[in-house]
């Protein structure tokens, strides 16, 4: 065991040395790399705390000749111009020219109003219409002279209207001012005034009337063909009678041209909307978001039982039955079949063993081709007759000298004739 004890130590010196100076070059790097990252640091705080100098121009800036006269030149540098940017609204010869919109119309915002400011301008064209009718004293110990004499006008329903031009032209249904002694309009502002009829028309639910009044706001008609399903719209009106005058809602278009019909009319082109529309409503103004009139609003429209579900007679309808009234006190132009009778529903017609359809009891037509009294009509143009304005709404579209055909059923037998249609007026 000697032998080990004999050998000996190594000698690890060479290593501390190396290990020693990989130590001091790691050290010196990092105070380097500290002082590097300190001058940075010291340079940009100075930048930021001493001010700003004007940049030497990086071109010759020539001194203008002197001029007698002449204001010194200026001691700052002259920059050079700046090119102009091209912006939207000039074009490369610097000529103004419209901002172009590159915005899809088929989605473009139709309106810069906000709802708030729809209402502000379309309520003063909405006014509150009250129907009165004379009630007489049934008293057997009065005259009938006497009952004539001592009625009194007592208010059986209230609607709405819209201000169709500014000297007191105001359009409302026809229903609303129905069997009226007495018409009341209320404005938006509570004056009130008397208004006389100028003309209904009960088969499109539309009327007009007058007030004796001048500088009126009268409503703008809208474009109905630029007005999309989903588009906003608000009801402006007075549900429930002038004591809610001037109410507004607000709803989306849920369709256009929805033909409906009332009571025994013609079918009309209606916009359906869920905006609230509620009796008092009628006659009221359904407005777009630019504050425009784009429907004649109609509770007799509304469905019973559903929420949403309310109809509008658009503006394209209504507006040239309006301009007929206003001219001539009634619809013009109309063509009649130039028969009378009654429609015969599947009940009655079984009941006498006749055929469904409209049974003829007299012609006041001359050119009403082989058909004759007692004969039962099937058929107009080719449209089954399944109600009692189903001539009436085949015809409406019609002129007075037009020929349809007709289809009737006599003892047992179908036969078909021309007939040539006559004009209302007469």
């Amino acid at each position: 065991m000697n032998q080990y004890y004999d050998q000996r130590p190594r000698n690890n010196t060479l290593k501390t040395v190396l290990l020693t100076l990989l130590i001091v070059l790691l050290i010196a790097l990092f105070v380097a790399g500290g002082l590097a990252l300190y001058n940075i640091l010291n340079t940009n705080i100075r930048k930021a705390i001493e001010p700003s100098t004007v940049p030497e121009p990086a071109y010759t800036v020539t001194e203008p000749e002197q001029k007698s006269e002449v204001s010194e030149p200026s001691s700052e540098p002259v920059l050079p111009e700046k090119e102009p940017e091209q912006s939207e609204n000039t074009d490369n010869t610097g000529t103004d020219t419209k901002i172009e919109d590159n915005t899809d119309p088929k989605y473009s915002d139709i309106s810069s109003l906000s709802t708030a400011e729809v209402a502000e301008k379309a309520i003063p064209s909405v006014v509150c219409i009250q129907n009165y009718r004379q009630v007489y004293r049934n008293n057997a110990a009065f005259s009938f002279q006497q009952q004539q004499e001592s009625a009194q006008p007592v208010l059986a329903g209230e609607g709405s209207g819209v201000i169709y031009s500014s000297d007191g032209f105001i359009i409302t249904n026809h229903h609303v001012i129905k069997d009226a002694s007495l018409i009341m309009v209320v404005l938006s502002d509570g004056t009130t005034y008397e208004a006389k009829l100028i003309g209904a028309d009960a088969d499109t639910d539309l009327a007009l009337i007058k007030i004796d009044a001048t500088d009126l706001t009268p409503m703008e008609i809208g474009d109905y063909s630029e007005l999309k399903v989903g588009e906003f719209v608000m009801a402006i009106g007075n549900p429930g009678g002038h004591e809610f005058s001037s109410s507004v809602s607000l709803g989306i278009v849920s369709a256009k041209d929805r033909p409906l019909q009332i009571d025994n009319g013609y079918l009309m082109n209606t916009i359906q909307t869920d905006a609230a529309i509620n009796p008092g409503n009628s006659g009221g103004a359904l407005v777009n978001m630019k504050g425009q009139l784009v429907g004649i609003n109609s509770a007799k429209y509304v469905a019973s039982g559903y929420e949403g579900l309310g109809f509008s007679i658009t503006v394209e309808e209504a507006i040239p039955i309006i301009e007929d009234l206003k001219a001539n006190g009634k619809v013009t132009g109309r063509a009649l079949l130039g028969i009378s009778g009654v429609y015969l529903d599947d009940l009655v017609a079984a009941r006498y063993g006749l055929t469904k359809g409209y049974y003829v009891y007299q012609t006041v037509n001359t050119q009403t081709g082989t058909l004759q009294a007692d004969d039962i009509i099937t058929k107009v143009n080719g449209t089954d007759v399944v109600s009692e304005s189903t001539i009436k709404n085949a015809i409406a579209k019609k002129k007075a000298g037009d020929t349809i055909e007709v289809q009737y059923w006599r003892d047992g037998t179908l036969y078909t004739t021309q007939v040539v249609l006559i004009s209302a007026d007469n």
